[in-house]
């Protein structure tokens, strides 16, 4: 028996619809609610005899914080249960005898939408509601209340609800535009990730496509985690602090567009469609070249990658992707593998495309070349992070805890240098060997221009010299040249190449004294020593808040040297000649001629203590060398190793570049090796 209550005009609520939803569909209600008691209610009785433990307890706690980052088997609940539900309670506008039944009946479009999605809403509310009404049971007439409290389960039936509605309602008005039920479901999870899939493989493709394109990956990463829900859900862990008033708000204003979005969409949709994959013809071209630009755009990517960066073989990829994603999806579209007739419309998007590669080619838009006057210019970023180039909680401080993260330059002198090293970046051919760099300008007029080059510090050493030997460079960099000495609580410097223990000065008049004579040789530091870092020995200088900062300690330190050696640290500190029973060396080359042949390759054995230390300095002087086809391979053997070099076990490795200057008389011994 139909019973009626009037809701709107001409909308009425019909038990029977509801009833019969239940009755086809309550089976995934009733297993959803069998799975959350085994998650949270059972498993809360079980664990609480152990209620003295502390981690057992944050466990428990954390079980209710479906944001905590622990909740992986609710969040896949979460991302699963309400798609499905919503696909199958629908499921009958993509069936032509379930359609025609359905609307035969003497209800409006309007009724049937609003019947069948309270009958969702109540099929997915009712097993957490019950389960929150367990949990609320146990925190009450259990210990459990030392846990959490009926606050924290009111905030898990609140956060569980929003989001199943939101997924569940995401997923309706995804389905008002498809009439197959597998295309439904696919639709509602590529819906979730188009996004961030689109700007990953457009960020990819415009930076091989565009010299100086810049990823702004912190921001919209950033972004795309906080608002995507399937991403908030998979990736973060900010807890339900995240749920603000304000965030409820935005969520529940979502949840009602989508909602009214596929009411007023099932109004309009065609019941002969069903079966189609697009219901509507007006989204047809949309599907079709969305389709063949993804497919593009990763067939692209893929061949770019596999073929060593290759533009021709990007382009190459770009035309193999268009192709399969545009017949693909025409294919969908007709239900037929009698598509090639339909090339017309293929032929118009390559020559689309054509257009559009020819002016990034020609560069149009002079994104490119554009550099901007230096007089406009507030301040100049060079550096490894786009993320503490553009940000304002770095844009205040002047340098960073590592020497090597990145710079601002505010000085004119320094800002035409940048611009310089600009203009000598779009020069052809563009570095391919070097450091990825960002140049970021923060312009007067408060907008930011930012370019990722490739920075050779030999081919690009003009610009960079004057730069890097600036004074306001090096106070950047080194920030040791401006911190008072008074407010330095200790010194420590550790040799890495040794198992000695690192020396520290705690003294005030020697940290002074260290300090005056570090700002020496750090200011006569010279451009070919500032682009080299040695990776064994290093000064941790540290200040009474804790903050500490490493210097790499080089071999053209004279003054910190001397001042080591005459207070009788040195020997202490440093890995010397005599600590070394001898060196091996042996050329890259041989090493992997004689992998292959198992044949002896030339080895050259050093003893004599001079050439040692000349050794020893080396590796305080440059990194060692990564182009290891390029390298002779030093095998260092402490005093305690016999002198079988077959069995011994060297103490480190050091990787030294052939074009590395060195002694005639180290040369001599590696003249051998040829």
């Amino acid at each position: 028996m139909k019973s009626k209550t009037s809701l709107f005009k001409d909308i009425t609520f019909n038990k029977g619809l509801i009833l019969s939803d239940f009755k086809r569909w309550g089976w995934v209600s009733a297993l959803y609610a069998l799975i959350l008691f085994l998650l949270l209610p059972l498993h809360h009785m079980i664990r609480r005899t152990l209620l003295e433990e502390n981690w057992v307890r944050a466990s428990l706690r954390n079980s209710l914080d479906i944001l905590s980052g622990n909740n992986g088997l609710q969040i896949l609940l979460i991302l699963t249960v309400p798609i499905i539900l919503a696909v199958l309670i629908f499921r009958y506008l993509n069936n032509p005898r379930s359609s025609a039944m359905m609307h035969s009946l003497p209800f409006n479009r309007e009724s049937l939408f609003l019947n069948h999605s309270t009958a969702g809403l109540l099929l997915l509310s009712l097993p957490v509601l019950l389960t929150g009404l367990l949990l609320m049971l146990l925190n009450i007439t259990t210990p459990l209340s030392e846990c959490y409290s009926l606050w924290n389960v009111g905030q898990w039936i609140g956060a569980t609800l929003l989001f199943n509605m939101l997924f569940f309602f995401m997923t309706v008005f995804v389905g008002m535009f498809t009439g197959n039920s597998l295309a439904h479901l696919a639709f509602t999870y590529i819906l979730n990730v188009l996004p961030f899939g689109i700007y990953i493989l457009w960020d990819y493709n415009m930076q091989r496509l565009v010299y100086g394109y810049t990823s702004l990956h912190p921001y919209y990463d950033t972004c795309l985690n906080e608002v995507l829900p399937i991403f908030l859900l998979l990736k973060n862990n900010r807890g339900i602090e995240y749920f603000t008033g304000g965030t409820i708000f935005i969520y529940l204003i979502v949840i009602t567009l989508f909602a009214v979005a596929a009411a007023y969409f099932y109004k309009l949709r065609n019941l002969e469609i069903a079966g189609d994959v697009i219901s509507f013809s007006a989204v047809r071209p949309i599907f079709k070249y969305g389709v063949t630009a993804c497919s593009m755009l990763l067939c692209g990517a893929c061949f770019n990658v596999f073929y060593n960066h290759s533009l021709p073989f990007l382009i190459f990829g770009y035309v193999i992707g268009s192709l399969l994603g545009y017949f693909t999806a025409e294919i969908l579209l007709n239900k037929s593998f009698r598509v090639w007739h339909k090339y017309k419309g293929y032929l118009g998007y390559v020559a689309i495309i054509a257009v559009l590669l020819i002016g990034n080619a020609a560069d149009i838009t002079g994104y490119v070349h554009r550099i901007p006057d230096p007089a406009q210019v507030e301040k100049a970023y060079l550096g490894y992070r786009i993320y503490d180039g553009m940000t304002k909680e770095y844009v205040s401080s002047k340098y960073f805890s590592s020497e090597t993260d990145g710079y601002f330059f505010t000085s004119q002198n320094n800002i035409e240098n940048i611009t310089q090293l600009h203009k000598q970046l779009l020069k052809k051919p563009y570095n391919e060997q070097g450091n990825n760099y960002y140049l970021i300008y923060t312009l007067k007029n408060g907008k930011h221009l930012v370019r990722r080059y490739v920075v050779n510090f030999e081919r690009n050493a003009a610009p960079l010299k004057p730069l890097y030997e600036s004074l306001e460079y090096k106070e950047a960099r080194f920030p040791v040249l401006t911190q008072k000495s008074a407010d330095l609580k200790l010194i420590e410097i550790n040799d890495e190449r040794t198992t000695k223990k690192s020396y520290v000065l705690a003294d005030k008049t020697e940290i002074q004294d260290f300090v005056n004579l570090l700002r020496q040789d750090l200011l006569s530091t010279s451009y070919d020593e500032l682009t080299v870092n040695s990776p064994y020995v290093y000064i941790t200088i540290e200040d009474y808040n804790g903050e500490k900062i490493r210097y790499n300690l080089r071999n053209s330190y004279h003054h910190i040297l001397q001042w080591l050696k005459d207070k009788g640290y040195y020997d202490k500190i440093m890995l010397l000649p005599k600590e070394i029973a001898y060196v091996t060396v042996e050329d890259v080359k041989n090493i992997n001629i004689r992998e292959k042949s198992q044949e002896a390759a030339p080895t050259v054995k050093i003893t004599d203590p001079e050439i040692l230390q000349e050794l020893l300095d080396l590796t305080l002087i440059r990194n060692e060398s990564y182009r290891r086809d390029n390298s002779y391979m030093l095998c260092f053997y402490d005093d305690n190793d016999n002198d079988n070099a077959t069995t011994a076990k060297p103490s480190w490795r050091y990787w030294l570049s052939k074009d590395t200057q060195v002694s005639e008389t180290l040369r001599s011994y590696l003249k051998q090796l040829e």
